[in-house]
């Protein structure tokens, strides 16, 4: 079966441009996770101390809500069971402490680049953006893929391409070395 250039091209150029702005924000977050002394910021810090108003798992949840934290029903009764709770997210970290007949809220937000980071990671975050970037690497693999293959069909330069093409297998061995 023979693959036609134009088709071949359609798919480079639309798969390129469904998935141009992930690779920024990848290419990106990579230079920043290089270079974190210049891009690092202080985390913002915040912590909340709450007066215990009754031993109950029914004010624990009103007294979080009156906060705007919402847990979920199993992660609120682990709370009240277990007397913490944590939870990260990209960028992001929440505790929940109960100690004598107090809530400590310590909430703590890292920055936007600390957050991306962890995106660019896949750290702390939900099966939804697993999938997402999963996709996004199958993409990238036939962006890859398709400008190999045409870049190897034009006679003209086929020789030049593939001494790049040898050059950047190379440059990439030894790297890992």
């Amino acid at each position: 079966m023979k693959v036609k250039t134009r088709l071949l091209r359609q798919l480079h150029i639309y798969s390129s441009l469904f998935c141009c702005t992930i690779l920024l924000i990848f290419g990106l977050t990579g230079i920043s996770l290089n270079h974190r002394e210049l891009v690092e910021s202080e985390p913002v810090q915040l912590i909340t101390k709450l007066a215990i108003k009754q031993h109950s798992l029914a004010s624990l949840t009103q007294q979080l809500t009156a906060e705007d934290l919402r847990l979920s029903v199993s992660d609120l009764s682990s709370l009240y069971q277990q007397r913490e709770f944590s939870r990260a997210t990209p960028g992001r970290r929440l505790e929940i402490y109960i100690e004598d007949d107090q809530i400590i809220i310590e909430q703590t937000n890292m920055g936007l680049v600390s957050r991306l980071n962890e995106l660019h990671q896949n750290r702390y975050t939900s099966m939804v953006w697993t999938i997402a970037s999963d996709s996004a690497a199958v993409i990238f693999i036939v962006i890859a893929a398709t400008g190999i293959w045409l870049s190897l069909r034009d006679k003209k330069q086929r020789r030049n391409y593939l001494i790049c093409l040898v050059l950047s297998i190379i440059s990439f061995i030894l790297l890992m070395e």
